[in-house]
């Protein structure tokens, strides 16, 4: 009788312990199923801290299924992102410290891959990508931003001067050079830990192959609150850098969005104003054919590229408010 090859063992040195930090404000049922893909990944000697609170059951669901690896402790509300970050910092145990966001879901293959560089010592801090999650499948909105990014990853460098905060990993020695998140940073928190990271001496290693699922903006709405948030946070962390690239989407955008006055115009200034939108659409359009959109995706193309030049153009007016300047 032949005996049944054994089951392979995964490689230990792909699983070093490590600890994953999570800020979780207002997350409801999507902190449960982080928590539980977490568990399921059954990895030796990790640990979820997980920081919850919001005016909904965020901190309730969170704290029932603590244990298995899992600590929860109470978001107060005011706390924020980076603080929340420094309180559970000061309870982790390991030296590899994994930074995502509580919409996101654990996978192994995709903490291998983003773990690989530290391990092999190339690097002290690394980034990700991600991915929407299984249950977007089909959602326009999150295709086409899914769809750009394939482009982007595809091109990136090996290295990169920023982190995705809902994949990213750092030694307790390179998060310590950088400040271990002591000071106060009401919006832009993974902006301004890659700028310290920089600033201390650590180039930021890039896995492109290493995407998280995560939940992605499938309205325009969440859509447009996101996208002014990030182009907002370029402004409040580098202005020197960003902000004559901003200017010039800015000045884009207006053209884009008054595209249907262009018509109007007497030819040829008409079609002249009318180029860099048809120029906006035809790199978009690009994306989307590199990315493998879906059809329902591409035909809906027009309507997004509007929604991106009002995100930019909300940034700015986000920006130059001092109220609007410092809200997540």
């Amino acid at each position: 009788m032949q005996q049944a090859p054994a089951t392979a063992q995964p490689d230990p040195l792909t699983l070093p312990p490590f600890t994953a930090l999570v800020a979780a404000w207002g997350e409801g049922p999507q902190v449960e199923a982080h928590i539980e893909s977490f568990k399921a990944m059954r990895w030796p000697g990790a640990e979820l801290i997980v920081v919850a609170g919001g005016k909904d059951d965020t901190y309730a669901r969170a704290k029932a299924l603590e244990g298995d690896g899992v600590r929860v402790l109470e978001q107060k509300p005011g706390m924020g992102k980076q603080r929340s970050l420094r309180e559970a910092l000061k309870h982790a145990r390991h030296d590899l410290i994994f930074l995502t966001d509580a919409d996101c879901l654990f996978e192994r293959e995709v903490l291998q891959k983003l773990f690989a560089p530290i391990v092999e010592g190339r690097y002290q801090a690394v980034t990700g990508g991600s991915r929407p999650l299984p249950s977007q499948a089909g959602n326009p909105l999150a295709d086409y931003e899914r769809a750009r990014e394939v482009t982007f990853f595809a091109n990136h460098p090996a290295e990169s001067d920023g982190i995705l905060g809902r994949n990213a990993a750092l030694t307790r020695r390179a998060l310590e050079q950088a400040g271990d998140f002591a000071e106060d940073v009401p919006t832009g928190t993974d902006y301004h830990l890659a700028k310290k990271l920089l600033q201390a001496g650590h180039k930021i290693g890039f896995v492109r192959e290493s995407l998280i699922p995560s939940e992605y903006p499938d309205t325009a709405r969440s859509y447009l609150q996101r996208r002014r948030r990030w182009v907002k946070n370029l402004l409040v962390h580098d202005p020197q850098k960003n902000r004559a690239a901003l200017i010039q989407s800015a000045a884009l955008a207006v053209l884009v969005l008054l595209a249907p006055v262009w018509l109007l115009l007497p030819k040829p200034l008409g079609w002249v104003l009318l180029l860099p939108t048809l120029a906006a659409l035809a790199l978009r359009y690009r994306d989307m054919l590199r990315g493998g959109a879906s059809l329902r995706t591409l035909l809906r193309v027009p309507y997004f590229t509007v929604l991106d030049q009002i995100g930019v153009l909300g940034a700015l007016w986000d920006y130059y408010d001092p109220k609007r300047r410092r809200k997540w």
